[in-house]
């Protein structure tokens, strides 16, 4: 499992909240391209805008047909200019047998069916234990009649968001600091990563001087993906996208 972890003040540049809602909406799109499958969003008291970042990110990777199910926020008031991701969730409105959708339970019957909705006219009933708004992943048994069973999706289904403390993250396992104070990292030392948790800077400073800031003291791998960069600085979204594509060709590469 690929994750990634970014500062709440990864936004910290920008003022205008349409550039922010882009901004994430790029993280989103990278996250989506390279199957990232958790996004951890850790606070930094420098600027805490962890619920502006989660609630866009968790917008842009809910199905279009779900979103009618988020409450309106302020956070989502430009979620229009969104990319969106078209990750294998993301189903059309029409239905296939056999197909995985994503559901939200609507209701609970008095026999403790569940009635979830999968994006077309009827709801479908459903054996399960899931809570009244609860997301669910199910697969179509029959279109007429409507019938479902919950599933395991075996492909690339989307990301979850979580916020967390920096030193939290930290004691993760596999976890790999980006900067370019790094070395860059041998291909075996890539290669043989499975689980692993990247963890990003905000544009005004690199992981080790948030963590100097918060008084963290920390010994572990460290990664320059961008190694002889010719820019200044590397913007977070830029960092994201260049880092997982590494990472994704030096584990697919024979």
């Amino acid at each position: 499992m690929i994750s990634i972890a970014i500062p709440s003040s990864a936004l910290i540049n920008e003022n205008d909240p349409k550039i922010k809602t882009f901004k994430v909406g790029l993280i989103a799109r990278a996250c989506a391209i390279f199957r990232v499958e958790e996004v951890v969003i850790y606070r930094d008291p420098k600027l805490n805008e962890s619920q502006f970042i989660k609630d866009v990110l968790e917008y842009a990777e809910t199905p279009q047909y779900l979103r009618k199910y988020i409450p309106l926020k302020p956070t989502l008031r430009y979620a229009g200019v969104i990319p969106p991701l078209k990750i294998p969730s993301h189903k059309p409105k029409r239905l296939k047998v056999g197909e995985l959708r994503e559901g939200v339970v609507v209701r609970v019957g008095p026999d403790g069916t569940r009635w979830v909705d999968i994006g077309v006219k009827a709801l479908a009933p459903l054996k399960s234990k899931a809570k009244r708004g609860a997301r669910v992943t199910v697969r179509v048994c029959s279109t007429n009649p409507l019938v479902v069973e919950e599933d395991k999706p075996k492909e690339y289904w989307g990301y979850k968001v979580v916020i967390d403390e920096l030193k939290n993250v930290l004691r993760r396992e596999n976890v790999v600091i980006t900067s370019r104070k790094c070395e860059v990292p041998k291909l075996d030392e890539v290669k043989n990563v499975e689980d692993i948790t990247l963890v990003f800077g905000s544009p005004e400073e690199g992981v080790f001087e948030i963590m100097e800031r918060l008084g963290i003291e920390w010994k572990g791998k460290c990664w320059n993906t961008i190694p002889m960069q010719g820019v200044e600085t590397v913007r977070l979204e830029e960092a994201i996208f260049a880092t997982l594509s590494i990472l994704n060709y030096v584990r697919w590469v024979e």
